[in-house]
C-alpha cells in the first residue's frame, strides 16, 4: 500500500458560536448550470496559482441535482487515479445517485499541511475545483464535503479547521489532528461535524499518537482518541460519546450533542495505515457518506441555480 502521510495540528480554541459565526467571511458561491454533463470519469487541467492542476470527476449515471460534491484526497505520494481507484467513493456515488466526486492531484503529490508544500495554495484549489464542476453540473453549494487518506486526511482537517464557512463536513482518514509542526490554528468559525476513520494497527499515524517521519518531514500527532475530543469540543459537544458499532476490538463512537446540530465521530477499525473495509462496519465512504448526507453549510443556497 502506498504511504501517505500528512500532519495536521490543533490549536486549542474555546468559541463562541454565535460570534463566531458572525464573524465568518462571506463565501463566493459556485455559479449556476442547468444541464449535466455525461456520466462516467474525466479528467480535467485548469490554471490556478500559475500552476496548471489537475483533477478527476466522477459523475454517477442519472444523477439527482442539485448535486452535492464530494472532494476527495490521496495520500502522499499517491494520486487522484489511485485515490479513485481506492477509495470506493465511486461506488458510494453511483448507489446514491446524488452527489459527484472530485478526486485533485496534489503538487508532486503533496498538499499544503504540516510542513509540506507550504507556498501551493490548495484551499484555493479545491474551491477552483467546486467553481470547475459547477459548469457542468447543477451543485448545491451548502453541501460541498471533504475526505482524504493519510496526508489528505491531514488537509481534510485543516479545511474543516479553517474553512468552515465552505466546506459542510469533513471525514479524514488514517490522520490525527497534530501538535506539531503548528503550520495553521485550528479556529473553526462555526461548529462542524469530523468524523475520522483510525486504524488501531496503524504503524506510520500510530492510534496512540506520537512522532511520524517522512520524506523528510516530522509530525506528531495527538492520539486517535485526543484528536476526536478536541473535535467534540471545538463543536461545543456535550455529554459522553455514544457507541453506535462494535465488533471485537473495533468500535465507532459519537457525539450525537453538540452545537448546531453537528456530530463529531471516530471509528477505531482493527487495520492499518489505509482505507479498512470490515465485513460487518462496511467501508468507510459509505459510512462518511452518512454523515455527509445529512450536514449542510450554513448561510450557502441549496441549488446554485436558485439565488
Amino acid at each position: 500500500m502506498t504511504r501517505k502521510l500528512s500532519r495536521c495540528h490543533a490549536v486549542p480554541v474555546a468559541f463562541a458560536v454565535a460570534t463566531l459565526m458572525a464573524a465568518a467571511p462571506a463565501q463566493a458561491v459556485p455559479g449556476c448550470n442547468t444541464s449535466t454533463a455525461a456520466a462516467g470519469n474525466s479528467t480535467f487541467t485548469i490554471s490556478h496559482g500559475g500552476r496548471s492542476r489537475t483533477y478527476r470527476l466522477h459523475i454517477p449515471r442519472n444523477l439527482v441535482t442539485p448535486a452535492a460534491v464530494v472532494l476527495s484526497l490521496h495520500g502522499l505520494s499517491s494520486s487522484a487515479s489511485s485515490q479513485q481507484n481506492g477509495s470506493g467513493w465511486d461506488a458510494t456515488s453511483d448507489s446514491a445517485k446524488n452527489f459527484v466526486v472530485a478526486y485533485p492531484d496534489g503538487v508532486d503529490r503533496q498538499w499544503n499541511v504540516a510542513g509540506f508544500n507550504p507556498a501551493v495554495d490548495d484551499t484555493g484549489f479545491m474551491k477552483a475545483i467546486v467553481d470547475h464542476v459547477a459548469q457542468r453540473v447543477r451543485i448545491a453549494p451548502n453541501r460541498v464535503y471533504i475526505s482524504g487518506t493519510s496526508l489528505g486526511g491531514g488537509f481534510s482537517h485543516k479545511m474543516a479547521c479553517t474553512q468552515a464557512n465552505y466546506f459542510a463536513a469533513a471525514a479524514p482518514v488514517v490522520f490525527h489532528l497534530h501538535s506539531s509542526p503548528q503550520d495553521y490554528v485550528c479556529a473553526p468559525s462555526r461548529p462542524i461535524s469530523v468524523k475520522e476513520y483510525a486504524g488501531t494497527r496503524d504503524l506510520l499515524v500510530r492510534y496512540e499518537g506520537g512522532t511520524s517521519s517522512v520524506a523528510g518531514q516530522t509530525v506528531t500527532h495527538l492520539s486517535a482518541n485526543a484528536s476526536f475530543q478536541k473535535w467534540a469540543q471545538l463543536s461545543g459537544c456535550t455529554g459522553s460519546p455514544v457507541t453506535t458499532w462494535s465488533r471485537l476490538t473495533a468500535n465507532v463512537k459519537e457525539y450525537q450533542n453538540c452545537a448546531g446540530g453537528v456530530k463529531v465521530g471516530l471509528a477505531s477499525l482493527s487495520c492499518g495505515h489505509g482505507y479498512c473495509t470490515d465485513t460487518s462496519f462496511g467501508s468507510p465512504t459509505a459510512d462518511a457518506w452518512k454523515l455527509f448526507q445529512t450536514q449542510t453549510t450554513p448561510g450557502l443556497p441549496a441549488d446554485a441555480c436558485a439565488r
